[in-house]
């Protein structure tokens, strides 16, 4: 099974009509539903209404960018936006005198986010992954692992972002390659590491390979069709594979100025956002996923 996944369903009335699109015409069949939005209910509605296939539906948890749903607490400023780095959210949690604090008030929000989204999805297939990654972090995995267990709810899918070797084959046929971003996988890679180890038993048949952090923001069509066909070459692969893509541009000022992250902001707006759009509907593309998914 190969899932083109489409994270941020939610961050805009129009972004998340774009990722429609690239599920009715390209190859997008899962997207991550963004549970802090203030249009989340507007955007699932349009889901409702204006998607064409089955999509896979995955709470893409937030503890970086927007607005806390539980409210002002030490994960946010005096507003309620959260105020914490993904690093500082590393340092924070490795310090055994301040982390408990943290965590208690992490395992709050988590839980307000996964109670919003839990309407639309199905309690005995609930899938996770969250927007840059934070959940990886093992003490917030650790946080996810237990909420889904108190809740009673069946965990079908968790993404465990480390990326697979295999699908960054001949390297250097790819384009727009960021330096940064091999730091960015490596670390993650480590962190996946130590959640399968410790959640091994748990997460068994409930993740898959995955690739999108080396090229992360750069998924060209070039892109998305190498690791494509090195997913194709690999024979001995064995597990499904996620491609994590962001398919829409965000230009509109009003829906930019109503991003609160001034990194975000950047992302959204980014021409190459458009380039990923026609990566999931270039016709080869298509053609690849349809096979390698038979």
């Amino acid at each position: 099974m190969i899932e083109i996944h489409a994270d941020d369903f939610g961050i805009s009335p129009g972004a998340s009509e774009q990722i429609i699109d690239c599920i009715n015409n390209g190859c997008v069949n899962g997207t991550s539903i963004l549970p802090n939005s203030p249009c989340l209910e507007e955007c699932m509605d349009i889901l409702k209404t204006e998607c064409k296939k089955d999509v896979f539906l995955s709470v893409h948890f937030d503890l970086i960018t927007g607005k806390a749903l539980s409210g002002q607490s030490v994960l946010t400023d005096s507003e309620g936006y959260f105020n914490i780095s993904y690093f500082r959210y590393i340092l924070i949690l490795s310090l055994p005198f301040i982390r408990s604090k943290y965590l208690e008030a992490v395992k709050t929000e988590l839980s307000a986010q996964l109670d919003r989204c839990l309407p639309y999805l199905d309690r005995d297939g609930i899938r996770i992954d969250s927007h840059r990654h934070v959940h990886m972090i093992p003490a917030v995995f650790s946080v996810v692992m237990e909420l889904i267990r108190e809740k009673g709810l069946k965990l079908s899918y968790i993404r465990i972002t480390k990326d697979a070797p295999y699908a960054f084959r001949g390297i250097g046929h790819f384009s727009h390659f960021r330096p940064l971003n091999i730091i960015k996988s490596l670390l993650l890679f480590a962190f996946g590491t130590v959640n399968l180890i410790r959640f091994g038993k748990i997460l068994e048949g409930k993740s898959a390979d995955f690739a999108g952090i080396l090229f992360s923001g750069s998924v060209t069509t070039k892109n998305l069709h190498n690791i494509l066909k090195n997913r194709e070459h690999y024979k001995a692969a064995k597990r499904g594979l996620e491609i994590m893509v962001h398919p829409y541009r965000i230009t509109d000022r009003v829906s930019i100025d109503s991003i609160h992250d001034i990194e975000d902001k950047a992302y959204v707006a980014s021409e190459m956002r458009k380039l990923e759009k026609d990566a999931v509907k270039d016709i080869r593309n298509i053609g690849l996923v349809k096979k390698l998914s038979c």
